[in-house]
């Protein structure tokens, strides 16, 4: 993957963002390494491309449906992405909550038995115009200003929603294979159990019995980011995860394995663009992500 080592976290200004893509992509128009505070989703229709969702990368076929929680980090790997081709729809947290009733949890087409993280699924090509479809009426309408286009366009959602859960609750579902180096792997799942622990390359190296050197390479290799850097972008979605709790900021840096409060608000402002406690005031509403969103942190 090419390197993108700002690890940048976006809001999700809209309730409803659904963009039709088929122009040509360069390296420059993608933060390899990403995460939002929001639901994402992303139709692949042609083109040369790996996703990357944490701790997984995948070889995207046409038709397959990648369903990101919010907070994970995903990218793309941008080796070749001539003519590359997808829809993409970013959806705000309470928008989808607010889209289904207590027999209707959106958010669970969001994670699946294999992985809290994302969900794939797989759209036949004889289903696929019919997504396409969807998508681009609701693309329409978000841009419209017609009487009613609020409403047809969350109206439109729930139909692309619904139709995408009948083919991840398929009896054919397959789990699609990570082409994820092994050791990449395991070092995912070091920083994972150690994560409110002050984490050093030197302890993962000695865990793992491998150099230093050797794993900061084929970690930034297989994702575009830094090992030190992602650690701490990673315990820095720890600490929004705890501020969502309400948790006091001053608590939240120790829990996230920091042991200094103004390096960790500082860090915590430079990824979120607010301070801890401002974050937490922004998003005052108790419980606004609920625990199981990522309980791995992989999610």
């Amino acid at each position: 993957m090419k390197k993108a080592l700002d690890c940048p976290y976006s809001m999700i200004d809209q309730e409803i963002i659904c963009e039709h893509k088929t122009a040509r992509v360069t390296p420059s128009d993608i933060k390899t390494v990403h995460n939002h505070d929001g639901y994402e989703i992303v139709l692949f229709l042609k083109g040369d491309v790996n996703i990357m969702i944490e701790p997984d990368i995948y070889q995207m076929k046409r038709g397959d449906m990648f369903l990101v929680s919010p907070l994970v980090f995903h990218g793309l790997d941008l080796e070749d992405i001539s003519g590359y081709e997808r829809i993409v729809i970013n959806v705000q947290y309470e928008t989808l909550k607010r889209l289904g009733d207590e027999d209707t949890d959106f958010s669970t087409i969001f994670r699946s038995s294999d992985s809290p993280n994302m969900n794939h699924v797989h759209i036949p090509n004889d289903k696929l115009q019919g997504f396409i479809e969807i998508a681009d009426r609701l693309e329409a309408a978000l841009n419209s200003d017609e009487f009613g286009h609020t409403i047809l366009s969350r109206a439109l959602l729930v139909e692309f929603l619904v139709m995408t859960n009948k083919f991840s609750t398929s009896s054919t579902h397959q789990k699609k294979k990570s082409l994820m180096p092994s050791v990449v792997s395991r070092i995912f799942d070091y920083i994972d159990s150690h994560i409110e622990e002050n984490i050093t390359i030197k302890d993962m190296s000695e865990a793992l019995h491998y150099s230093s050197d050797h794993l900061s390479r084929v970690f930034s290799e297989a994702t575009g980011d830094s090992l030190k850097h992602y650690i701490s972008g990673k315990k820095i979605v720890l600490a929004q995860k705890l501020l969502l709790q309400n948790y006091p900021p001053y608590d939240v840096c120790f829990m996230a394995g920091y042991n200094n409060y103004s390096s960790f608000s500082r860090r915590f402002s430079q990824q979120i663009g607010m301070s801890p406690k401002q974050y937490q005031l922004a998003n005052k509403e108790p419980s606004v992500m609920p625990d199981k969103i990522g309980a791995k942190l992989w999610a």
